[in-house]
């Protein structure tokens, strides 16, 4: 079952790009990480997730 799908996402602050056509699908019984450097937008993609923020570009469904 699939629970949550990006689909080629996009998001720039000002001249910083964090996505650029970032897909991702995640299944039941799936275990995830999410792991970067910071600034690299990890909870920029968890803000999308859950809905918080939009993607500039792309999709979210779950």
């Amino acid at each position: 079952m699939n629970l949550l799908t990006i689909d080629n996402i996009s998001k720039q602050f000002s001249e910083r790009l964090l996505f650029d056509g970032a897909s991702l699908l995640i299944n039941e019984g799936d275990r995830i990480g999410l792991i970067g450097v910071n600034g690299s937008g990890k909870s920029t993609l968890l803000k999308i997730v859950a809905g918080l923020e939009a993607p500039d570009a792309g999709s979210v469904t779950s």
